[in-house]
Parts: structure tokens; sequence; C-alpha cells
């Protein structure tokens, strides 16, 4: 008799939650520092469906924090080495390597399809295009972001509050450093990227409350995760 690859996993989530996992589709746009342990632990636990956008090639920089590539990698697509390091691990699931940027005009086709979107990359624009593709199609997301030796992770249903909300102007957004400015700890990006599947495998079972409104911190210099309430902008142009 074939051990069951989930059996640990259903003592917690139960036979209901591996069902609506295997039933689910996320999209994981960055296959970078965030979205390699995302999307590692997403496919271990048997998420149906996973995307990986990325438009990017793997580099030696890249390795001290990007942890499913290695040197033999350097210079390959990362979403099509990702998606067959994936596969290999589970070759039950179906894993998609979309090879382009997001932009405007491609983001509600790529998207549409998705249960959830996890957004682990460093570019803002990208963020204000999810926010207002996922708004219009009522998708919930994640946003994860690492710089220095602190990360942080948000979730937004569309409903509560968005991702503009408390970031109305893009142009202001463009002043705050990006991890290739002053860096990135290595570790850091495992802790939150696990922590963001986690907290992803918790909503596609219905486990979301505790998510909402919320934007967590963590710190690596204590070890600490603070939580802050996220106030839904009544003036928003998105959702207000």
């Amino acid at each position: 008799m074939k051990m069951d690859r989930y059996a640990r996993q259903k003592q917690v989530i139960h036979d209901s939650g591996q069902r609506k996992l295997k039933n689910s589709s996320v999209l994981v746009i960055g296959c970078g520092g965030l979205g390699c342990p995302t999307s590692l632990y997403l496919a271990s636990s048997g998420v149906g469906k996973l995307s990986l956008m990325d438009d990017d090639v793997v580099s030696l920089s890249n390795l001290h924090r990007q942890i499913l590539f290695s040197e033999q990698d350097i210079g390959k697509s990362k979403v099509k080495v990702a998606q067959e390091k994936l596969k290999c691990l589970n070759s039950d699931i179906d894993i998609t390597a979309i090879d382009f940027r997001l932009n405007e005009t491609n983001a509600i086709e790529t998207i549409r399809e998705h249960d959830l979107v996890i957004v682990g990359c460093d570019n803002f624009w990208t963020r204000f295009i999810v926010s207002n593709a996922c708004y219009q199609l009522q998708i919930p997301y994640i946003n994860a972001s690492v710089l220095g030796d602190e990360g942080a992770i948000s979730f937004y249903d569309n409903i509560n509050s968005c991702y503009q909300c408390n970031n109305p102007d893009f142009e202001s957004l463009n002043n705050i450093p990006k991890p290739a400015d002053i860096g990135v700890l290595g570790a850091m990006v495992g802790v939150i990227g696990t922590a963001t599947a986690t907290m992803a495998i918790e909503i596609l079972i219905g486990n979301q409350t505790n998510f909402l409104n919320k934007h967590f911190v963590f710190d690596a210099l204590t070890l600490q995760m603070k939580s802050f309430d996220i106030e839904k902008n009544d003036t928003c142009e998105l959702c207000g």
C-alpha cells in the first residue's frame, strides 16, 4: 500500500483541507528569494495548480537566497528551472511557468483563473497592477517583502481593504529603498517565504479570519513577529 504523501499534514488540516488545497490554484509573481520558498512549500503541500511568473534568469548573486537554484542554473529562466525542480518534488500537481512580466495589458488574463495571488517581487508598480486586477476580479492576494533584516506580509481580500488604501501615491513609493540598494539577509527570505506559504495554505482551506486587515512584520534582530491593523481608506480611489 502506497504511503499517503500528505499523511502528516492531514492530521492537521484533515481530508477536507487537503481536498481544498488540491482544488486550489495559486499564482506566485516573482521567483526570487521569496517566491522560491513560497512555491516550494505550496508545491509540497499539494496545491493543485501552481503558476510561477518571472521574466528573469538565474544569476550568481541570486544563489545565497533563492533556494531552488544552483550554480548549474546560472543563465537559465527562473520559472522554467523552478517548474522542473518542483515537478520532481511533486509530480501530482500542475505547475505552469510564465516567463514574461506582468503588466496592465496582461494582468486580468493572467490572474483570472486563480484563487489566490502572491506577490513576492520588489517592484511597487507590479503591486499596483495586481491590486487593480485583483479588485476587478475579486481575487484575494498576499504581498510579501524583505529589506535588510526585516520582512513583511499583508493579506487583502478587496472588501475590508486593499494595497492602495495605505499606499495611494505610487510616486512616493519610489523613494523607498529596495533590496538591490541596501541588501537582504538570505535566511530572512526563507522565514518570510515560508510564513507566506503558511498563510496561503490557511487561507485556501478557509482559515483567513486572523489575517484580514493585518500587516505582519518580522524583525530578524529580535526574532519577533508583530502585527498591525490595516485601516480601510474610505477615500481610496480603488476600493473606497
